[in-house]
């Protein structure tokens, strides 16, 4: 090997983690331009028309409801009416950018737990996959949905969490809230952490719907009721009258992937179900004293926790996964633990958006999926009450004796 050969390594192994982040960024919008065209039919049926509305309106148009997106999110599309006339590339950049603060945020808590710079490997790596993962540039730069930006907002709450910043936490959450009802799935685990570190009162609760409120407040003074603030989110929880949605649930396994009617009867008992779940949970961290300030078990306490409630919470969407494939990468590159239950659930969510986007192509029925989803929950709460709850090593395979 030439002294030059040897000279271009060195170079390469000190450098790696920033070259991995260079990468990783240009692929990143590589890979996000092939589909900036793709048009979903969430967008031909809603979002097209809903901005053509918005477009068509002054700042009087807030007082007026369109879509179901909380107000926020209705306030950016005003925006950005005002900006182009490209509603479909609009809609895509927006969530887009929140890839990136998603895949930052993402690094940052791995950086932190790891005790290291955002510029090392491990959180360079978390960065590159986060912002490569397939569901992540399905979800925003072809299909223009915006779950990148309430779960972006999650992650920094969670490392707030972690650096004891427990108002900037909080603030955080409401911000998710007011772009995403589903920012309800990582609730639980403030719970959890509520009773079990101290370090937070119940008041730091009423941060969120107060972050919610001041952010909807712009369309308030434009005349819209006040009352709406509250109306969309209720409106939202009852729209779609089937017990699933094409999330791989346990009603998707009762119902074999078919439509059920009987929402109504289903939907306060599926609710029913989930809070007893988890009050069962609390339970256990209650019961042997689980310390959550422990970052490791903070994390697997939201993994476990989010995905209880897409198994058992009625009408989930397949997009719904989206926060537990994130904590599960994050809690991967965090730990190095159980890469296959992180690869495992990306794949199952990979399998609904191909579903939805991709002409109802599936190499498996939403059924037989479930079954595959169901395996993996319960392995989830194995690792939960083992690891987290009970506090003993990660299970390991023996290597067979000669």
């Amino acid at each position: 090997m030439t002294n030059i050969e040897k000279k271009l390594i060195g170079i390469v192994r000190k450098y790696a983690p920033l070259i991995i982040f260079v990468i990783a960024t240009l692929a990143g919008m590589l890979i996000r331009m092939a589909g900036m065209d793709f048009r979903s039919d969430d967008y031909n049926s809603f979002l097209s028309g809903w901005w053509n509305v918005i477009a068509d309106q002054d700042f009087s148009g807030l007082s007026q409801q369109v879509g179901n997106y909380n107000i926020p999110y209705q306030v950016i599309i005003f925006f950005l009416t005002r900006i182009t006339g490209e509603a479909l590339h609009a809609y895509k950049i927006v969530s887009i950018v929140f890839d990136f603060a998603l895949a930052g945020g993402v690094g940052l808590l791995v950086a932190n737990h790891r005790r290291e710079s955002f510029f090392s490997f491990v959180p360079a790596l978390s960065y590159a996959v986060t912002l490569c993962t397939l569901t992540v540039v399905l979800n925003s730069s072809f299909w223009g949905q915006c779950d990148s930006m309430y779960v972006s907002l999650i992650i920094f709450a969670i490392f707030c969490t972690m650096k004891d910043k427990h108002i900037p936490a909080f603030v955080l959450l409401g911000a998710a809230l007011a772009f995403k009802l589903q920012m309800v799935f990582i609730l639980p685990l403030y719970i959890y952490y509520y009773v079990s570190s101290k370090k937070i009162s119940i008041l730091h609760f009423f941060i969120i719907p107060l972050t919610d409120i001041v952010m909807c407040l712009p369309a308030v003074f434009f005349g819209r009721p006040f009352l709406d603030i509250i109306k969309i989110y209720a409106d939202q929880t009852d729209y779609g009258k089937q017990i699933q949605m094409n999330y791989p649930n346990v009603y998707a396994f009762m119902c074999n992937g078919q439509s059920v009617e009987n929402y109504y009867l289903l939907k306060p008992l599926s609710i029913v179900l989930t809070m007893g779940i988890l009050a069962a949970g609390l339970f256990l961290v209650l019961h042997k004293k689980v310390d959550l300030t422990k970052r490791d078990k903070l994390m697997m306490t939201g993994v476990w926790t989010s995905f209880t409630c897409l198994m058992f919470l009625s009408s989930m969407h397949e997009r719904y996964s989206y926060l537990l494939d994130i904590l599960l990468i994050a809690y991967f590159f965090m730990t190095k633990k159980h890469p296959f239950v992180a690869l495992t659930s990306l794949l199952i969510s990979l399998r609904g958006y191909c579903y939805y986007l991709f002409a109802n192509y599936e190499a498996l029925t939403l059924g037989q999926t479930s079954i595959i989803n169901i395996a993996l929950y319960a392995y989830v709460t194995f690792i939960f009450v083992r690891e987290t709850v009970l506090d003993k090593p990660t299970l390991r395979f023996a290597h067979a004796e000669k």
